[in-house]
């Protein structure tokens, strides 16, 4: 769901997340998390890779289990509109649990897009 929807103005979305796949590497022995989100209508699920995370898997990984979470939650991405470019970057923001008070997105968004290989 979009919370702001103006071609010049930055965008939020926010996707249920029904889980976390847990996925082992027998070539880097180590275990990472995906996120399993749904997608809230046809279109979205054509045009993003939310339903393609799993099927992407590296050589040599398996996917272990799959981690609860609790309901409703949220993975929260946002992008900024550059001048001239058609589309922009995708970030990821983070994520939000039910009864946990979300930071304000946007100002989370505008610190990422300025510096996007800083973790704030």
């Amino acid at each position: 769901m979009a919370e702001t929807t103006d071609n010049n103005k930055p965008m939020i979305w926010k996707e249920l997340v029904l889980g976390f796949a847990v996925i082992e590497s027998c070539i880097y022995h180590s275990i990472r998390t995906v996120p399993i989100v749904t997608a809230s209508n046809a279109e979205e699920a054509l045009f993003t890779d939310n339903l393609s995370r799993l099927t992407k898997l590296e050589g040599g990984e398996t996917v272990k289990g799959v981690l609860q979470v609790p309901f409703p939650t949220y993975e929260v991405t946002g992008s900024v509109p550059v001048e001239g470019e058609e589309f922009s970057n995708v970030l990821l923001l983070g994520y939000e649990y039910s009864g946990v008070q979300p930071p304000d997105w946007m100002e989370v968004l505008k610190r990422k897009a300025a510096n996007p290989e800083k973790c704030v």
